[in-house]
Parts: structure tokens; sequence; C-alpha cells
């Protein structure tokens, strides 16, 4: 959280309630005006401001929940070979950190600008009906509360008309890493870019494909997500017809095959099995909220409706609790659709579908690769079977079709993330 937002925003926020007291004890009609006036956009700011710090310390024990209980037990072998660790490799995985950095940053950008959005309409509608209620005859208080609720939605309309596609900078930076990330994996399999290409060739190669990705824009970046070549050909094709027999020997293939099989399929293996996890608690969590807000409309209803039945119409205090339930109960339905809206932009059920498919098809490639690095020790250990360079050309293979299986996924999430507009609540 910005602490000169957060200076900001309780300077802000003690100036509207000394504005409220005034106007109360002093009976001024401009402070009455403005009262109300100040008050909404310091709450709207301290949302956005709570989101953020909320956020950033949910990440913290997300994190740590991570790493202490993990979905699933997974463990790299001591003194395995890291993929930057291989020459040439390190570039690419810097460059791909700093990409990380700006997709969460606008991650959290996205997500603090759509909950406001979804939040605005049941705030404005909350303003509209308790002046209604409260003061159907008008007065210095009832206008400061129009001129909220007209606030409220010019801030909705400011979004709309700014935020044409709030999620394209989030997007395009998660887009960006992966393609570096895989980048990485296409080097370290000598595939891709790098097939045929000795140590020193695929270093170059992998400085020009940084400064490629690095300097392509949005559009240029969907570009290079299909894994083929300029003239159409897939990198899997042009691997089968290069043929095992021309390839060079790599003497440390069975290192790359562990690498790969550990550092690629396996976190990332792990990395979906905790991301279900993390989906399947939200989405109940948000289900509870819509039922909680459902069952309390109902409850307001009924207390409506008892006090309307029972109590005397001239009892002041009857007059408030008539008030505030009215309000809460035309309040309360937008603001379920409201939770609808913000659980509708987090997606978590049909990221959980995604997930789940490539985590199955991760599976069987990293099976496929197990029984390569299994038959490779056999090899090196004196056994009878194939020579290690027709299993090399096999995890070249397994390789490619791992990366092409991620690259969907990455496709699906990105027409699963992507908006023209925030959600907002009706």
């Amino acid at each position: 959280m910005n602490y000169r937002s957060a200076i900001f925003g309780t300077g802000l926020l003690v100036f509207a309630a000394a504005a409220m007291v005034l106007a109360v004890e002093a009976d001024y009609a401009p402070l009455q005006v403005a009262g109300p006036l100040l008050t909404t956009p310091c709450v709207l700011w301290w949302l956005r401001l709570v989101y953020l710090w909320q956020r950033k310390a949910s990440f913290k024990r997300r994190e740590r929940r991570r790493k202490e209980h993990p979905a699933e037990k997974f463990g790299i072998p001591a003194g395995l070979k890291k993929p930057e660790q291989y020459d040439g490799g390190a570039t690419l995985h810097e460059a791909q950190w700093i990409y990380i950095g700006r997709a969460v940053e606008a991650q959290g950008s996205y997500f603090a600008a759509g909950i406001l959005a979804a939040i605005l309409p049941p705030l404005a509608l909350f303003l509209l009906s308790f002046q209604l209620l409260a003061l159907p005859a008008g007065g210095n208080w009832a206008i400061g509360l129009i001129l909220s609720e007209v606030l409220c939605l010019g801030i909705l309309v400011y979004f709309a008309l700014t935020n044409r596609e709030p999620t394209s900078e989030w997007i395009e930076n998660r887009t960006r890493t992966e393609l570096l990330r895989r980048e990485q994996y296409l080097f370290l399999a000598g595939v891709g870019p790098y097939l045929a290409k000795d140590d020193s060739e695929a270093a170059r190669e992998a400085l020009r494909r940084r400064g490629q990705i690095e300097g392509a824009n949005a559009r240029m970046l969907l570009g290079l997500v299909p894994l083929q070549e300029r003239s159409g050909l897939t990198w899997l094709e042009a691997l089968h017809h290069r043929g095992a027999g021309r390839l060079a020997s790599r003497s440390d293939c069975i290192e790359r095959m562990e690498s790969y099989v550990y550092y690629r399929i396996g976190k990332q293996l792990l990395w979906f099995a905790n991301e279900l996890r993390d989906c399947e608690e939200n989405e109940r969590l948000w289900s509870r909220l819509l039922t909680g807000a459902l069952l309390a409309a109902i409850a307001v209803a009924a207390v409506h409706a008892v006090h309307l039945c029972e109590a005397p119409a001239g009892d002041e205090t009857v007059q408030g609790m008539r008030v505030l339930i009215g309000a809460l109960g035309i309040v309360l339905p937008p603001l379920g659709t409201a939770f609808l809206s913000i659980r509708a932009m987090y997606n978590f059920e049909s990221r959980s579908r995604i997930y789940g498919h490539e985590k199955g098809l991760l599976h069987a490639h990293k099976g496929a690769l197990e029984a390569l690095i299994q038959e490779a020790n056999g090899v090196r250990a004196g056994l009878q079977g194939r020579d290690l360079d027709k299993i090399d050309f096999d995890f070249r293979a397994v390789a490619l079709r791992t990366e092409h299986s991620l690259s969907v996924e990455m496709e699906q999430w990105m027409l699963l993330m992507e908006r023209r507009e925030h959600e907002v609540s009706p």
C-alpha cells in the first residue's frame, strides 16, 4: 500500500468528518451539502486502500501456506541443475522476473478498480433510497445525498470511458512473462529456435529472442504464442523433419531431461494444484457471501413487514428504524449482484476447470519423460536399448508437446480474463 495515498486518504477523511460535525452542530447549509459529498469519495478511497493492503497481506499468507502446506507434495533432488545455470539461460530467467512484478501490479490495479466499479451502483442506490425515505421533503442534507449519488454515477462513467480494456496491461505483462519462461525451457531442451544450434549459437539466439519478446507490443506478443516458424511449419514438425540422426549429440541430455521434468513440469503441476485449491476455496467463500446477502434481504423484508403492521406511525424511533430497514431492503439485492459481479471478475470456477484439465495433460507428459529418463539411465549403466541420441530426440518431442499444452492454457486464460469493460452490477 502507498503510504502517501494512506496519508492523503486519512486527511480527507478527517476533513470530511469535521465538516459533518460542524454541519450538525452549527446548522450551516453549505457544510450540510458538502458533508455527504466529501464523505462518499473518502469511503471509496479507503475501500481501495484497504483492498490493496489486504491483497498484499493475503499474498504473503498464501505464499507462506504454499510453502509450508502445499496442495501436493513436491521435492527437487539436491544438486539438480537449474535452467538458468545452463550457459546462456540466465538472461531469459532475469527477464521474466522483471515482468512478473509488472503483471502483479497490473492485476492489483484491475481488481481494485473492478471492485469499486461493482460497489458504486448499490452505493448510489443506497444514497438515493436513504434520501427518499429519510428526507422526502428535501433540504440541504437531501441535496448533499443526491449530489453524492451523482458523484458515484460520475465515477462509474469515468471508469467506463477511461478503462475500455481494463485487463489489457495485466494480460500483456503476464503473456510476456510466460513467453520468457517458455523460452527458457525451449533453450534448455534445444528445440524451436534453438534446434540444431551449438551452445554459443543458442546463447546468442536467447539474447535475440529476449529482445524480440521485450520489444513486442500486445498484438505482436499474440503472434509469438504459437510454436511455429514464420513459414507456418510448427516446431514439432521441424523437429521430425530433421530427425534424430541430424542432431548433434549432447553429453548432458539426461541432466537436461531431469531439469525439465522437475523445474518445468513438476513446479507447474504444483502451481496448478495450489491454484485449484485456492480457486475452490474462494468460490465457496463468494457463494456463501451471495447466500448471506440473499438471506439478509429476506430477513430485512420480513422485519420491515412486521414494523409496518405492528408499530405506531408517530413513534420517532420506529420511524427511524423504518427508514433504515427500508434502505437496507432496497440496497441488499443490488449488493448481492455486486458480489456476483466481483465473483465473475475473478472467474474462479472457469479457471479451476482450465487448471484441472491442464494438470491432467502435464501428468501424461511427466510420465512419458520419466520413462525416457529411466531408459537413458539404463543405457548409461550398460543395459541394452536405444542409443542416447534417439532418447534425446524423444525428449525434445515431449518438451515441445508440453510447451504446446501450456501455450494453449495461456491462450484459454487470455480469452477468459479479457474484458472490454469492468464488471458492473445492475
